[in-house]
């Protein structure tokens, strides 16, 4: 399936959060990036994928008092690329 600029974005976002060493020691944000790459893979609304990603990673983050700092990125790419969503980092980088 041919992506647009933002499915790209989102997908490259998504791949170096899941490859980083701390992610991958948190087995909920290791298989909520899988599942959202997935999604990717499947749904064709890839700003809806953004916008649950975003919704994840926010309730994740506002149990959490820190995070790693490669979910950083990814969470700017999910907010950008969701609709109808409000700014705020949930957490503070560790």
């Amino acid at each position: 399936m041919l992506k647009n600029e933002n499915a790209i974005a989102l997908t490259r976002a998504i791949n170096i959060a899941y490859d980083d060493p701390e992610v991958q020691a948190i087995p909920e944000l290791r298989d909520t990036l899988l599942h959202a790459a997935h999604a990717l893979d499947r749904v064709a609304d890839h700003h809806q994928v953004a916008a649950d990603l975003y919704q994840t990673l926010t309730a994740w983050g506002n149990s959490h008092p820190r995070g790693p700092q490669a979910l950083d990125q990814l969470y700017w790419v999910a907010l950008k690329d969701g609709t109808g969503l409000r700014a705020s980092m949930p957490y503070q980088q560790s």
